[in-house]
């Protein structure tokens, strides 16, 4: 009978501890973003290992959402390795009046000549038309 099962039961004694910890996570993820950001304010790029442990940190939360889910029977951390990370570029502020040449866009290649304009100039070369554009 499922509800005698001890393994039921210590899956959901996991499940309450895995559910604490994310909620903890929560929190940590909040510390995170925000000292994040103040590291961009004042600075001008993302500190590398912030941005590491928020790496980890959201792994970790896919990994124990998927177990509390029941998609998958592996237990995160602490029960398994922390996730691994995979490097990432970062965040770097660059003063507004420094723009690439590639960046850069002419305005004539921008306008493609197969839209039809719709001209005060062209609605009057309508033969039989009162039409007029506002």
């Amino acid at each position: 009978m499922p509800l005698t099962n001890s393994n039921t039961w210590i899956r959901a004694a996991y499940m309450l501890l895995f559910g604490l910890l994310l909620a903890a996570a929560r929190l940590v993820i909040s510390i995170v973003v925000v000292v994040q950001f103040i590291f961009v304010l004042f600075t001008g790029s993302d500190n590398q290992n912030l941005r590491n442990l928020g790496q980890g940190l959201g792994k970790w939360v896919y990994q124990t959402l998927m177990f509390l889910t029941f998609n998958s029977e592996d237990k995160p951390f602490p029960f398994d390795e922390w996730p691994s990370i995979n490097p990432s570029e970062g965040y770097s502020v660059r003063p507004v009046d420094v723009v690439e040449e590639a960046e850069l866009v002419d305005a004539e290649d921008v306008i493609d000549d197969d839209i039809p304009s719709f001209t005060a100039d062209e609605s009057d070369s309508d033969e039989g038309s009162n039409k007029t554009t506002k």
